[in-house]
């Protein structure tokens, strides 16, 4: 008996963020403010979306694969693993400050670097 594996390889450029073969879990929100493409966000108090904003990495809900203006919906992804110099961060938030609580949810960062 044959079986044909399917190799799935990955590049590594600012258009493709994604790093890996782990299954990505998604789903769609309402913005509350503008979101960069691979921006990591978390939820406001009406259960919207906006960007991850300092001291609050520890909230962080998911991934945006794609941008998207305040009120718009937008795909959010909850699972995953992805480059960690391709995600659009706010001033002062790090990969290294969002790598735990990313994991704690799903989501892995590859080639993160440690805050000075």
């Amino acid at each position: 008996m044959s079986m044909d594996l399917e190799v799935k390889t990955f590049r590594h450029d600012p258009e493709y963020f994604e790093a890996g073969p782990h299954p990505i879990a998604k789903t769609v929100k309402t913005t509350s403010a503008d979101v960069k493409a691979h921006a990591p966000v978390q939820l406001d108090e009406s259960g919207k979306i906006k960007p991850v904003a300092t001291g609050e990495e520890e909230s962080v809900y998911g991934i945006v694969p794609e941008a998207a203006a305040s009120g718009e919906e937008a795909v959010v992804y909850l699972t995953g693993e992805f480059f960690a110099d391709t995600l659009a961060l706010e001033e002062s938030v790090t990969a290294a400050k969002l790598e735990a609580p990313l994991r704690k949810i799903g989501i892995f960062l590859k080639g993160v670097k440690a805050d000075p």
